[in-house]
Order: structure tokens, then sequence, then C-alpha cells
């Protein structure tokens, strides 16, 4: 394997759906985003993206957000297993639907070569209703080839790791799959190893760089 590519929530960071926090952050109704997510987010993302962030959101203080960008916490053995990766000199990218913000926060402190995330613009410390949608649930696969193709790496000498029905598209077009704390049924079928929670640990060793040291 050449190139590692990793969902975000749930993966790298503690937490399964940082826009649903953000949105309880805003004093939001959890089960009308819940509602709205089942809708639109495989049919028609931007369509979720206009009504959760350009209706319910517009004019609200960014600073809930940038709070939320910075509490959140790394699984267990995020960053010893990037540092791993990269000592070997195997690529990493982020392809998640969560904030950019969050994603350019591990590629910094983690040293990520790539990441593709989505955003919300701000200004003058609120949120002005417009998105910025890059990677939809249903595209991941497509995003995801992109990357590999800047990196200059098949899509046979790739990993995946993620946690959802949405790491599924990406899954089926790697050589190896990997699924992290996952109940997603449709991410399991595909896998080729799974991994519990706090077993991030795995794989360097997985993908053939030298296993973290215990």
């Amino acid at each position: 394997m050449r190139a590692v590519i990793f969902d975000m929530d749930g993966v790298l960071f503690e937490g399964h759906n940082f826009w649903l926090d953000l949105h309880r952050r805003f004093g939001g109704d959890a089960s009308e985003a819940l509602e709205l997510l089942a809708r639109y987010v495989e049919s028609d993302y931007d369509v979720l993206a206009e009504k959760i962030v350009g209706e319910l959101w517009r004019g609200k203080s960014a600073e809930p957000y940038f709070e939320l960008v910075a509490e959140r916490r790394y699984q267990p053995g995020a960053r010893e297993a990037v540092a791993a990766l990269r000592a070997r000199d195997i690529r990493t990218a982020i392809v998640t639907a969560g904030p950019d913000l969050l994603a350019e926060r591990a590629q910094r402190e983690l040293g990520v070569d790539l990441v593709r995330a989505n955003g919300v613009e701000i200004r003058e410390g609120r949120l002005t209703g417009e998105s910025k949608v890059v990677v939809r649930d249903s595209e991941k696969g497509v995003i995801g080839l992109e990357v590999l193709n800047e990196l200059g790496v098949d899509p046979a000498e790739a990993a995946s790791v993620g946690d959802g029905d949405a790491d599924a598209h990406l899954a089926r077009l790697v050589g190896m799959p990997i699924a992290y704390d996952s109940s997603s049924e449709t991410l399991l079928e595909v896998a080729r190893h799974r991994l519990r929670h706090g077993e991030l640990g795995r794989i360097p060793e997985i993908v053939g760089a030298d296993p973290i040291a215990q």
C-alpha cells in the first residue's frame, strides 16, 4: 500500500457527526436535523446543505463552530498511526463530509498530505448561510479517486479507513478497505479488515508499515 485515505468523524476524531453536534450547540432541534439527514444525505446533499446551513444556521455566531473544532479529540492511536505511515513514505489523506476547519487542523497537527472536506462561509463572525460543498456522501468514491490521482497512487495500492455507509463507496474501489469501529453492514460487507475502537494503531501493520511500538 502506498496511500491511506481516512474518513474523519468517528475515525480520526471522536464523535460521529460534527455537523449534528454543531446543530445542537446552536440550540437546534436534533430530531429536525436527523429527519433532513435521512431524507437528503444520499439523494441530494446540496439541498440538505441549503436547508440546514442556509435556513437554520444563517446569521448564527461562528463562535460555537470554532469552539467545537478546537474541542474535538483524536481517536486513540490516531497521531501515532499517521506518524508511522508517514515514516514509511505512505501518503495520507482525509476525505470527509465533515468540516474543512477540522480537517485542516488534522492536516497541520498530524501532517496529513491532502484533505477534502466541506465548509460554511463566515463573515464578520457570523454564518452567512452559504455552504461550501466539496464532498457529498454519495460521491466519496469519486473524490477519493481524485485524491489518489493527485497523490500519484493507483487505487489498488491504496487503503481506506471508514466507519459509515458513505465510506463503502470508496472502500469498493481501493485495494485495502478497512472498517473502523463500524456498525455499517454496507461497509462491513466490503471491508477486508474490521477494527474495534482504539485499534487505529494496527493500521500501519495492516498496510505494510512497521507496527506501532507498544
